[in-house]
């Protein structure tokens, strides 16, 4: 491929012709599409468990947000009832996926759950 040439202002105001590298349009799609495999890949190794898993720490961080935790920083996203229902839906994830667990991920999240149901009460009632 030809290497791509642009006309430039030089320092005096005349025009030059700045080399530049050669454009490799084909070894940048071939770059890209190694990656996307790669993290294709990745994905496919993802299990349920995994993105269960992964929505209930979002779950959490949402709760905490919207319970306005930590004071000073969260409490314009303060909302009960978006609040009850992140952790109400934790609850029901734990309870699904607590078969599928070892003891100390349950250990984990049941201390992440009533952490949550304790800040809940804390904050709302």
């Amino acid at each position: 491929m030809a290497a791509k040439k642009e006309k430039k202002k030089g320092g005096n105001g005349e025009d030059r012709l700045d080399k530049e590298a050669p454009v490799d349009e084909e070894a940048r799609k071939k770059e890209e599409a190694e990656l996307i495999n790669k993290l294709q890949e990745e994905i496919d190794k993802l299990t349920t468990k995994d993105i269960v898993m992964q929505m209930m720490m979002s779950l959490s961080s949402l709760a905490y947000k919207k319970m306005g935790i930590p004071a000073g920083t969260n409490d314009k996203y303060k909302d009960k009832a978006q609040a009850k229902l992140a952790v109400d839906c934790f609850d029901a994830l734990f309870k699904v996926l607590s078969e599928e667990i070892s003891a100390q991920e349950a250990e984990n999240l049941k201390s992440s759950l009533s952490n949550l149901q304790l800040n809940f009460v804390k904050t709302f009632m």
